[in-house]
């Protein structure tokens, strides 16, 4: 059943169609239709058996929704609604149009739409003009008053078509292999006397040069409590047009007592507005100024940064 235990309508979703409830209308076609039973008369006397809409436009190109009132028993319609989309003019250079659509139809007693969709892409070409939902809705349930769909002999279909363009961008996501040692060693001396930031001597793994950035007394939510520690890529010169590095790292301050490492690891995506990353809380001052660990010897931090990973994300023309 579509969206809400409350709707009438009872729909077999053992295939391809989806059929759902939505408020809003067909953004590319609303088709009133008047005298609706007697169109019908008129369709299967004559053995056109469709109705037709007005062309409209969607995607750069002109369509037509068709409609079988009575279905269209070639396609396996009999007994129900059967609804199909048209392209007007062949496409050019006898190339191809690639679409999604949907059908719609009103329900005037609850005022919503029910959408009728075929989930599979459909490519239109000059030898299939044409593509459509042989079975949209049981004929029975489209004329039950009561389901609001034929209402006082009139109806209202619809339809949006979206052309799905061939223009869309590609991109590589690309692990850059392990070249070179991966690790840095900042020894920073007279720590006591910072009184702001700092930076680490600029050092290059990968080719890229990188720099560690350090607030003595934290930076924006470790203002006063933490230790702010941070990877700083210097160059991103080339990181435009959609250009990403992510980075897997391990920032640590070495205990030069035991020789451990307080170690945090920082997962960040570098690009031309995103230079940094790391933590605004990397480690407590209370931790950092407790004498039992060697943390600060001789007024000495031993910082170190260890890549793991890096990947590369570019665009693929």
């Amino acid at each position: 059943m579509p969206n809400g235990s409350s709707s009438p309508y009872t729909f077999d979703v053992g295939n391809p169609i989806i059929r759902s409830v939505r408020e809003k209308e067909p953004s590319h076609l609303k088709f009133e239709i008047e005298s609706f039973k007697t169109l019908l008369d008129s369709t299967t006397r004559t053995g056109s058996h469709k109705i037709e809409s007005s062309e409209f436009n969607s995607g750069g190109q002109s369509w037509v929704l068709e409609i079988y009132p009575d279905g269209n028993a070639k396609d396996g319609g009999s007994g129900n609604i059967s609804l199909y989309l048209r392209l007007v003019n062949k496409p050019a250079g006898g190339g191809s149009v690639n679409v999604s659509f949907k059908f719609f139809i009103f329900d005037k007693v609850r005022e919503k739409y029910i959408t009728i969709q075929d989930a599979r892409e459909r490519r239109f070409d000059a030898a299939h003009l044409e593509w459509g939902i042989s079975q949209a809705l049981p004929i029975a349930a489209f004329k039950d008053e009561k389901n609001g769909l034929l209402i006082n002999d009139s109806c209202t279909f619809g339809a949006e078509v979206y052309v799905i363009s061939n223009t869309a961008t590609v991109t590589r996501l690309s692990l850059i292999e392990k070249e070179t040692i991966r690790s840095n060693t900042w020894p920073l001396y007279d720590f006591s006397k910072l009184r702001t930031d700092t930076y680490s001597p600029a050092f290059g793994i990968e080719e890229r040069s990188w720099k560690l950035r350090l607030y003595p007394r934290g930076n924006l939510t470790g203002q006063g409590k933490y230790l702010s520690l941070y990877l700083y890529l210097d160059d991103r010169t080339d990181l435009t047009g959609g250009r990403k590095l992510y980075v897997d790292c391990e920032l640590s301050i070495k205990d030069q007592l035991t020789g451990d490492d307080y170690t945090k690891t920082v997962g960040f995506w570098f690009d031309s507005s995103n230079d940094q990353g790391g933590y605004d809380d990397f480690i407590s001052l209370a931790d950092l100024n407790n004498q039992e660990k060697g943390y600060k010897e001789n007024d000495t931090l031993m910082i170190k940064v260890t890549f793991n990973e890096i990947f590369l994300l570019t665009e693929i023309n």
